[in-house]
């Protein structure tokens, strides 16, 4: 005999898994996610009523009749006017934003310019911009909010981060959460990187990626890694952190630098910024200027722009060795100001592995949007319970109303 516990477990099991057959469909039926979950009609009909309830279920009108004829079907997907999900990147220097449907698609984004703010300010910002947004045309308005964080975090706590040291045990998760009346989630920037690309699956071909490392290149750098479909994060979230690995030889001591230097400290984009600032004597550096630079053959920039390429190949063909991924999935703003910068990257890659079957791959459109996407995936699963579940997120076009502040 059937417990009743048994029985609620397995009616709750049944309505995550149509909850997932909705979220992944253009537009389906009843009788279809019956044959795609491989369940009774009559117990989708059941849980179906529990999920129309609860608002999930959007009705698209009548679809058409099987060739044998008989009643129509009616068509239904999951509900993307349910409610939205804002997301933020925190940044050393900005902090980037963006709303999205539950379901993905982006309703608006922007970036506001952070540099010498305190992270009391930061905040101030951040609650600010939710409480303009409004309802965003949906039924239920704000649901969740996910930040992602250059540093390493472990059960939404900041247990280390370079730029912003005063967030480091702050709990941010639980107080943004009083004043906004929602969840509120917190994540490694690189890690939701990683989310994006498996739940958006922003990459070429018709394969489909289930053990993959992202590397973010930014103010540091950070890696992501996906392993059977799931996020490794390691014993308290430190998996991933390869800007912080030591380099052994030490020539760059007439730099100024003093062991233990670690990889971002002379690789990161604001690294090479930094060090050609500091080699040519200027004032500042932005990442075009650096690119011109390089375009014209400067011998500062190129010989630290080709250091740069060497190593970081080095990098990439050492977490193949270490983590034997289906492939690597790169995220650079320079690379994305200079594609061309990648075809070389690559030939040095090739150099060191030739012939290799673990592909490094560009992922040059989402640069600007897969730390903020993925943490819109991240909040997403969390409010409908299916973190463990293939869902299947996609961004939309999104609308001209971005928001912009610098």
């Amino acid at each position: 005999m059937v417990s009743k516990v048994d029985q609620d477990s397995m009616r709750e099991a049944n309505k995550k898994l149509m909850v997932q057959a909705l979220f992944n469909a253009t537009q389906t039926s009843r009788v279809e996610i019956a044959n795609t979950i491989n369940l009774h009609k009559s117990t989708i009909t059941a849980i179906y009523r529990d999920i129309e309830e609860a608002g999930l279920i959007e009705d698209l009108g009548e679809g058409e009749s099987s060739h044998v004829g008989g009643r129509r079907p009616r068509l239904i997907r999951f509900n993307h006017n349910y409610g939205y999900v804002v997301a933020f990147d925190l940044g050393r220097t900005h902090l980037r934003y963006m709303a999205s449907k539950i379901t993905g698609e982006v309703i608006t984004h922007g970036e506001l310019t952070i540099n010498g703010m305190s992270f009391s300010e930061v905040e101030r910002a951040a609650l600010s911009y939710i409480s303009q947004l409004g309802d965003l045309q949906t039924e239920n308005g704000l649901l969740g909010v996910g930040v992602g964080i250059h540093g390493v975090v472990e059960n939404d706590e900041v247990r280390y981060a370079p730029y912003l040291k005063e967030i480091v045990g702050a709990d941010i998760a639980g107080s943004w959460q009083t004043k906004l009346g929602v969840p509120v989630y917190l994540e490694n920037e690189a890690n939701l990187a990683a989310i994006y690309i498996r739940d958006y699956q922003d990459y070429a071909g018709d394969m489909v990626l289930n053990n993959f490392v992202t590397v973010n290149i930014h103010d540091g750098i950070g890696a992501g890694i996906i392993q059977k479909g799931e996020l490794f994060i390691g014993v308290h979230g430190e998996a991933g952190e390869i800007g912080r690995t030591v380099m052994l030889k030490n020539n760059w001591a007439q730099e100024g630098f003093t062991n233990p230097v670690h990889l971002e400290d002379l690789f990161s984009e604001d690294a090479l910024l930094s060090r050609t600032i500091e080699l040519r004597g200027m004032e500042s550096l932005s990442r075009d200027e650096f690119c011109q630079l390089v375009d014209n053959q400067d011998a500062v920039a190129v010989a630290i722009w080709e250091e740069w390429l060497g190593t970081m190949a080095s990098v990439f063909y050492n977490i193949v060795q270490q983590t034997a991924p289906e492939a690597i999935i790169v995220h650079s703003r320079i690379l994305g100001k200079r594609p061309t910068f990648f075809n070389v990257l690559r030939s040095f890659y090739d150099n060191i592995t030739p012939q290799t079957e673990i592909p490094l791959i560009f992922a040059s459109q989402s640069v600007d949007r897969a730390t903020l996407a993925g943490g819109v995936a991240m909040v997403t699963r969390n409010l409908l319970d299916l973190s463990g579940f293939r869902l299947l997120f996609h961004t939309g076009e999104p609308k001209d109303n971005v928001d912009e502040e610098n």
